[in-house]
Parts: C-alpha cells; sequence; structure tokens
C-alpha cells in the first residue's frame, strides 16, 4: 500500500503520546481557542447540516422579504437624486460619529477630503469637472449623477466592502479599496483605480456597465445560474433566477449567494465556514435598515430563504456530498493542496491517523525547519528508509516525542482519544486540576492511565462524550476527524 501524503498545515507543535506511555510535556503551549476548535471537533459528535435551501421561520432584523433573485429593483438602483451632497454628509456624519481618523494619517469620511480630476464622458457616465477639496458627499453625489447610481447604493457599497461608514478607525487598506473594485483579496489594488477617489468613480461606473446585457457579463437579467455559495466549488451552488438589470449587476459584482447559514446569521458571521460569503446579503440586509427594503418587499411577508441548486462534485470517489459529516472540511483540504488522499482516488475518512502521519504533520505545520536526520534511528522500528523518518527523528529531537520505553516509535500505530485528551492537557500547559473522585464517564475508571487529562477535558466542556454516558478512550482519531481539525485550526 502506497502511504498517503501526510496532512499539512495549522496547528503549534505537540507531542503525540501512547496510551501506554505518556510523552513528554511539550516545549510549546498552544492557545485556548486551538482547545476549543479541536475539542469541538475530536470529542462531539456531529450531524450533517441540514439542506441549504431549508427556510428561516423567522427572519432575521433586516433580512425580511430577502429573495436572492431580486436584490434590488432598478428604480433604486439607478435612482441618481435619492440623496443630496448635505444629506450624504450629514449620513456619514451621523453613522460614523464615533470614528477618529487614523494616527497614520487615514481619515474618517465625515473628515475626508480630495481634489478630484477631471472625467470625460463615457457611455455610462457623463463628464466630471474637477473640484479641489471636495468631501466625501461630494465625491459621492457628483460619482452617482454622472453615472446615473443611487447614491444610497454607493454609500451601503462602501459599508458591504470595507465597513467605511460605520467604522471606529479609519485606515489606510480601507480608502485604498473602499469598493473593492480591482482590489483583490489579499493584495494591493491596482495602482490605476487604488484610493477612495478613483474606487467610487470606477466602482460605480461598472454598476452601470456590469449590468447592460450589451456587454456580455456572466450574469443577465431574466436568466436563470447555478451561482456558487463562496469561491470553493465544493461548497456547492445556489439555483438563482435574476429578475432585472439591478440585480445582475449585483451579481456580476459579487458572484456569490448566501447560503442559509449565512442568512440565519443575519448580521453576523457563520464560524469556521468557507461556505459562508456575505456581500449581497449585507448589501441587502444594509439597504433596508438604512433606506428601507431595496425591493418593496414588507419585510414580514416572506421568510428569509437560500436556494439550492445542484450538489458538489465529490473531492474523492469516498467522499460523496451527504456521505460524510466533513464533506466541505475533506474537499477544502484537497482544494488546498494539504491531503491528496490514495492514488486510487479515495480519501478513507474513517481511517485512523497514524503517528508517522501525525508526527509528519506536526513537521509541516511548524514551517519544515531545516533539520539533518541522524545516520542513526532515534528508533529501532524507524529505518532510515522509513517513508517520514525526517519528521518523525525531527520531532523526536526537538522533545516533541520519546516514543515507548521499549525503543520503538511505532509509526503505524492509530492515535486514540485518550491520548488526545492527553495531547490536549499538555498542550495548554499542563494546567492545575484536581480530578474528580468520581468519574464523569463509566468507561473511564480512576486507574485510567489519562484519567486526569480526560476528566480536566471533561471539567474544561472540552467534551461531553458520548450520550451513553462513555468516552471511550481506545477509540481512535479517524482522517476525517484529523480533516475537520485542520480546517478549523486554519479557518479559525
Amino acid at each position: 500500500m502506497v502511504r498517503p501524503a501526510p496532512l499539512l498545515t495549522p496547528p503549534p507543535a505537540v507531542p503525540a503520546t501512547s496510551q501506554m506511555a505518556p510523552e513528554a510535556p511539550v516545549r510549546s503551549r498552544s492557545s485556548r481557542a486551538l482547545l476549543l476548535a479541536l475539542s469541538l471537533l475530536l470529542f462531539a459528535g456531529s450531524v450533517l447540516a441540514g439542506s441549504p435551501g431549508a427556510r428561516a421561520e423567522t427572519p432575521p432584523d433586516g433580512l425580511g422579504g430577502f429573495s436572492p433573485n431580486f436584490l434590488i429593483t432598478d428604480t433604486r438602483m439607478f435612482d441618481s437624486t435619492s440623496m443630496t451632497r448635505a444629506q450624504v454628509d450629514a449620513f456619514l456624519d451621523e453613522k460614523g460619529a464615533n470614528c477618529v481618523d487614523g494616527t497614520d494619517g487615514a481619515k474618517c469620511l465625515k473628515n475626508f477630503t480630495a481634489n478630484t480630476p477631471k472625467r470625460s464622458a463615457t457611455k455610462y457616465c457623463t463628464e466630471i469637472a474637477a473640484v479641489s477639496n471636495a468631501t466625501a458627499g461630494r465625491i459621492i453625489t457628483d460619482v452617482a449623477r454622472a453615472c446615473d447610481v443611487n447614491p444610497q447604493v454607493i454609500v451601503v457599497m462602501l459599508q458591504k466592502e470595507q465597513g467605511l461608514i460605520t467604522t471606529r478607525n479609519a485606515t489606510p487598506t480601507q480608502l485604498e479599496k473602499a469598493l473593492g473594485f480591482r482590489c483583490p483579496d489579499f493584495q494591493a489594488c491596482d495602482p490605476a483605480y487604488g484610493g477612495f477617489v478613483h474606487q467610487i468613480y470606477h466602482g460605480t461606473s461598472r454598476l452601470q456597465e456590469y449590468g447592460d446585457p450589451a456587454r456580455g457579463y456572466r450574469y443577465q437579467a431574466g436568466q436563470t445560474y447555478d451561482i456558487q455559495y463562496s469561491p470553493f466549488e465544493f461548497c456547492g451552488y445556489g439555483e438563482v433566477k435574476i429578475a432585472n438589470r439591478a440585480t445582475a449587476a449585483l451579481y456580476n459584482y459579487t458572484p456569490f449567494t448566501p447560503t442559509q447559514a449565512t442568512l440565519d446569521a443575519g448580521a453576523g458571521g457563520v464560524s469556521d465556514d468557507v461556505c459562508a460569503t456575505y456581500g449581497n446579503r449585507n448589501f441587502f440586509r444594509t439597504f433596508s435598515q438604512w433606506f428601507g427594503s431595496p425591493t418593496g418587499t414588507p419585510v414580514d411577508r416572506y421568510p428569509t430563504a437560500a436556494p439550492w441548486g445542484k450538489n458538489p462534485a465529490a473531492p474523492f470517489t469516498d467522499v460523496r456530498y451527504g456521505s460524510s459529516i466533513f464533506f466541505t472540511e475533506i474537499a477544502w483540504m484537497k482544494h488546498m493542496e494539504l491531503s491528496y488522499g490514495w492514488p486510487d482516488g479515495t480519501y478513507r475518512p474513517l481511517q485512523p491517523i497514524a503517528r508517522d502521519a501525525m508526527v509528519a504533520f506536526l513537521y509541516r505545520a511548524a514551517g519544515e525547519p531545516a533539520y539533518t536526520p541522524p545516520a542513526t534511528s532515534p528508533f529501532k522500528d524507524v529505518p532510515r528508509s522509513s517513508s517520514f523518518y525526517k519528521e518523525i527523528a525531527w520531532a523526536e529531537s526537538e522533545g516533541i516525542t520519546d516514543g515507548w520505553p521499549d525503543g520503538t516509535f511505532r509509526p503505524l500505530e492509530p492515535v486514540n482519544r485518550d491520548a488526545m485528551a492527553a495531547f490536549l492537557y499538555r498542550s495548554a500547559g499542563e494546567p492545575a486540576f484536581t480530578p474528580p473522585g468520581t468519574s464523569p464517564f463509566k468507561d473511564v475508571p480512576r486507574s485510567s492511565l489519562f484519567y486526569t487529562e480526560i476528566t480536566w477535558a471533561e471539567d474544561e466542556n472540552i467534551t461531553t462524550g458520548w450520550s451513553d454516558g462513555t468516552y471511550r478512550p481506545l477509540q481512535p482519531i479517524n482522517r476525517d476527524a484529523m480533516a475537520a481539525f485542520i480546517y478549523r485550526m486554519t479557518i479559525d
């Protein structure tokens, strides 16, 4: 059998432990957040999430009447006279009342002024005269009038993209990427489009252009599409019939539709979820709360509901959508090239994680530090020809693992739940803890090797065990659970 590519990425180096002999304490200490994220995954049961098409009974505030097919009317989107310059400036003063200019020179929008260049007329915007020391309200309304876009839409877009309207401390990055136009995530903006003045003009002009069917952008009014929930295809698709030009423009600007979990979260985020995107949800919600329903739909008429389209493709032949509680996490692992599974196309989600693979994971999580393995192995069952010889020898040299008293490492032995409790306890720095006189689990007597560690995990609400009152200490941690561990550690 060909060994799988080892799991890679995030947690700090911690010791693998055996049920026969405790390892030495870890040199580095992990955070409480790490323990909580890991515990949710390793020590609690999970169920498949409900269909993304399930309807919420009570719409969260601001999302009543939401329909993914119809985000805003054309009339409201292209009403360039909805606010005057003075009204926009007053609105920015009100919403930004608690904002303080940054020590780095970044101005709150209520205090922002800039010289704007003369802009020639285009197919989508009329000519704009140059202005000296224009306020943010002037910049927004001048462009709104020229491009025939509602200034309320521009204000809402500024909030959904960078939170600029209500921020307490403006930053240069927020101003540079004001509307997110030609500003890729985690990268600098295209220099020709960066900065508040250029962002307002080009982002607003593009809202007109995106809705023009003659330009042939991806999403068009009157057509039905499977629109992804996030940039990751494995998250699935919602079937959306785009009602009008304005909605098409918004989907071309932000090409994702919200999941049910995203809608149910209201103004909040969905933890540990790369499938949650918020742009079009936040546009509708913010517009509703600030300026009234963008579609004119009564807020209590329809429950909030996300669409559902086609299922995502299986990342591995044995991990299909609906068949694994950790489908997303495993698919994400493959997408990020953190795991490739076996040559036969399987992932083998229920196969336990072996000690050698875990050590390789820890080595890579540490950034693959420079290390020359010794000519003589520190373990008699790990020859230099072993797949993970370097990683195992490194772990021994770092004091991460001492192996067993008989001089073995037992590389193919799985890591069990009792050992994982010890792993967590030592990661926390072996905190002071007096184990209870009566065990919280009927299958973990006081004589258990890791009784302190397991009862500590229970006392900290890191684990509740199974509903039948057992902990199942000798049950191994499987590959699907470890995928979720890596996913949650990274996403958090």
